[in-house]
Formats: C-alpha cells, sequence, structure tokens
C-alpha cells in the first residue's frame, strides 16, 4: 500500500466494506455508478448524479427481503418510472435490475423492465412471450444497434411468475451479455456496431418501455446502472448481495483541552472506524440543535469542580449499499474551577458547516487560525470517498464545487494534513 492509500485510508474506511469481496480485488461497485435506486420508500438515485426517478402509478411494496415500501409494484397498464436519459446514452455500459413478474405476458408481447431509447431503438432489459418474430421468450434483450437492427438474446423458456429474479446486461467494446441469477445467457457479438438510441427524443424509464407502452406487470427493485462494463465479480457481488463486516463500528468523542476550565468552549469532534453522517448530541440529557461530527459546548463557571456527561448517536444515509447499524457513544468531561486558566497556543478554528448560496454569507469553508498555509494541506471527500477538493498548500479556501458545480448538500468528509502528516480529520455540512 503506498503513502498516498496510507494517508487517506481513515477516510475510505466507509466505502471500503463494499468495495473489496474476499477473494476478488477487482471488485468497485462505486466506480462509474450513474443511477443507483434501492427504493427504499422513494425514486431517490443514490448514485453521485443524483438523477431521482418521476414515479407514475407504481406502488411500493415489501422487497424480496420483506422490508416494507422497499420495491416498486408496476399494474402492467400505465404505471412507470422515468429518469433523465442523459448520462445514460452510452456504448459502454451496465444495467443491473432485480425483477420479481406478476404472471406472464400474452403471447407474441413483451413487457420492458427497463428502456432507454426512442422511436425505432432503445437498450433494454425485458419479459418476453414469443415477442418479435417469436425469437425471444423468457427473460430478454433485443438492444438495437440501428433502425431495425436488434439483437435476439434470450432465455431459453419463461421462468416461473412470482419469483425475483436478477437480470444484468452488460455492453463492452465488442460484445453484449445477458445475466439471469448470475448465469450467462447468452453473448452476442455487437459485429461493430454502436448501441443505438432511436431517432427521436430518448427517455430511460423503469417498468415500460420508453414510449410508455408495454407496460410490466411486475415488482421491481434496486436498479444499479454504471456507465462501463461490469466483470463477472462485480456481477456476482450485485447477484448475492454485499456484506458489511460483521465486527461493529468503534469511535470515539474527542476533545482538544485538557484540562477544561469552566467558563470556556469546548470543542468535540467523533472520531470512528467509519465515517457516519447523522449525528444526535445529548449533553446533561438534552438534545443538541448540531447534527454534524463536531459540536462545541459552553461550560458554566459554577465556582466548583463538575461534571458533563456527553453522548452522540452515529447513524447512516441510506445508500444502495448495506450500512452498518447505527451506534452510540458517550464521553464524561471534567470540568475544573481554575483560578488561574491555562493559555492555550493558537489552534485552527474549523467551522463544521457552510452555505455556498452565492449570498455573500458564509459562502467558503474557510479555516482560520492558520500560521503556515503552504505547511498545510486540505482534502474532502464525498460520501463515496471520491476526492472533490484537493490543495496540497491551502491557498484557499473551498467553495463548494466540484468539477465546475455546486456539490449536493450533506456532509462531507475532510483530511488536513502538516507537513504531510494528518492532522485532523471530521466532518461538514454544506448547506443551501
Amino acid at each position: 500500500m503506498n503513502s498516498f492509500l496510507v494517508a487517506t485510508r481513515a477516510a475510505l474506511l466507509f466505502v471500503m466494506f463494499f468495495r473489496c469481496i474476499a477473494g476478488h480485488a477487482q471488485v468497485d461497485l462505486t466506480r462509474g455508478l450513474v443511477g443507483c435506486y434501492p427504493f427504499s420508500g422513494d425514486a431517490k438515485d443514490y448514485s453521485p448524479l443524483a438523477n431521482d426517478g418521476k414515479v407514475t402509478g407504481a406502488k411500493l411494496v415489501p422487497d424480496r427481503f420483506g422490508n416494507a415500501n422497499s420495491a416498486y409494484n408496476f399494474d402492467g397498464i400505465d404505471d412507470v418510472i422515468e429518469i433523465s436519459p442523459k448520462d445514460l446514452q452510452l456504448n459502454n455500459f451496465t444495467y443491473s435490475i432485480w425483477a420479481r413478474p406478476n404472471g406472464i405476458p400474452t403471447e407474441r408481447t413483451a413487457w420492458f423492465l427497463i428502456s432507454v431509447g426512442s422511436d425505432l431503438g432503445d437498450q433494454q432489459i425485458m419479459l418476453s412471450n414469443l415477442y418479435a418474430t417469436e425469437e425471444l421468450i423468457g427473460f430478454s434483450h433485443g438492444c438495437y444497434q440501428g433502425i431495425a437492427n436488434h439483437l435476439a438474446c434470450t432465455s431459453p423458456s419463461i421462468e416461473p411468475a412470482g419469483k425475483w429474479y436478477h437480470l444484468v446486461i452488460v455492453k463492452d467494446d465488442k460484445n453484449y451479455y445477458f445475466y439471469v441469477n448470475g448465469k450467462v445467457i447468452c453473448v452476442e457479438s455487437d459485429k461493430g456496431f454502436r448501441a443505438f438510441y432511436g431517432i427521436s427524443t430518448v427517455r430511460a424509464t423503469i417498468g415500460a418501455r420508453n414510449n410508455y407502452g408495454q407496460a410490466s406487470n411486475a415488482v421491481i427493485d434496486d436498479i444499479h446502472l454504471y456507465n462501463r462494463p461490469l466483470n463477472k465479480d462485480e456481477i456476482d457481488a450485485l447477484f448475492k448481495g454485499v456484506k458489511v463486516s460483521a465486527d461493529p463500528v468503534k469511535g470515539e468523542i474527542v476533545g482538544e483541552k485538557n484540562p477544561i476550565c469552566a467558563g470556556e468552549t469546548v470543542s468535540l469532534k467523533v472520531e470512528s472506524d467509519k465515517g457516519g453522517s447523522i449525528f444526535a448530541w445529548v449533553v446533561d440529557g438534552s438534545k443538541q440543535d448540531a447534527s454534524s461530527a463536531s459540536l462545541q459546548i459552553p461550560t458554566k463557571n459554577t465556582g466548583a469542580d463538575y461534571q458533563m456527561n456527553v453522548s452522540v448517536k452515529v447513524d447512516f444515509d441510506r445508500s444502495c449499499f448495506e450500512q452498518p447499524e447505527p451506534f452510540e457513544i458517550a464521553k464524561t468531561l471534567d470540568v475544573k474551577h481554575c483560578t488561574n486558566p491555562i493559555e492555550s497556543t493558537s489552534k485552527l478554528l474549523i467551522p463544521d458547516i457552510f452555505t455556498p448560496d452565492g449570498d455573500g454569507k458564509n459562502d467558503s469553508w474557510e479555516i482560520f487560525n492558520v500560521e503556515k498555509p503552504k505547511d498545510l494541506g486540505i482534502r474532502i471527500f464525498n460520501r463515496w470517498g471520491e476526492i472533490i477538493y484537493y490543495s496540497a498548500e491551502y491557498s484557499h479556501p473551498w467553495n463548494g464545487t466540484y468539477r465546475g458545480k455546486l456539490v449536493p448538500s450533506g456532509n462531507y468528509s475532510y483530511q488536513i494534513f502538516l507537513d504531510g502528516k494528518l492532522l485532523k480529520s471530521g466532518s461538514l455540512m454544506v448547506v443551501y
């Protein structure tokens, strides 16, 4: 492991539980993710694109594990979920979807489970019954490579209704691959043609075809879309399920001052082996108005020594991938009645929230009390572990953008280095 990976290990731990499955070093289910729909109560996209779905008619029902309101049922008439096709018109891609048919299509018809395209061309996964000149039967795809030029890739028979199936289509530079429950059903050469998306307005639809017809009578769940071909190990990981480590997450509350003198403001933060994203602080039984990994508490000058009891519950955002269980940590602070308060040396003042909304107030994440900016390095990570801001020298504060665009509201992890050594780590909140 090189020095860069060593330095960033703490910040990346919160994604590493699904980046590598034992024996499969090539599994990285976050790379190239352009659509991520767990359907846990809504059609929100948990990929970096945040391409949320618009639900028409489909109803939330239990998923394949029995979790309530965690999959969508489509009535086979006019139910559909529509997403933006802007980043999905690709030549290399992977669609992964779980589906449970409620029945079987009538002869010479098909139910489209997912479709990206327009008139006379799309890329899709469907359940067929002697569809398209009787070529397609069972789970299939008939992806287009031009007008009236589509492939015929299909199961040998129609699978029984009422069961869950994992369906994956992969397109690389040469072939289409179609998987059902982790097994390759067929491989078709693209014969040098690129994926074709029709001749009119492109739409991306779940539960029906891009023209809103050929709707599915099925339950659909856990859709993952990628801008690259996944390998067999990655497909197996999606089929079998990515497991969180059985070891519980550990953490502690860390303070910068020792001893604490009555009347001072104390800065506390959570340090754990997996960065949380939702924090609920309690001080002496009172809930605090703070939701980040850091907390500032004013102490009382009572004229005598006393103790403060602090606890924080750490939870995790919903995600396409399984998250650890919430955990709670506590700390007792000794507050001293200092007749001669201890002088502290200059310390960094690191805000835990800023609002880059362009109103001229708190528009950047500025670190104060920086004595030697050239010695200070900054790294900021999104919830996928990607570095979205990097500065070898603290030359300017972060303005909340990544690749020229403002990042979504939420919590972001940071690391601060002094002379190349990790000085501080924590999280900050971006709010609009």
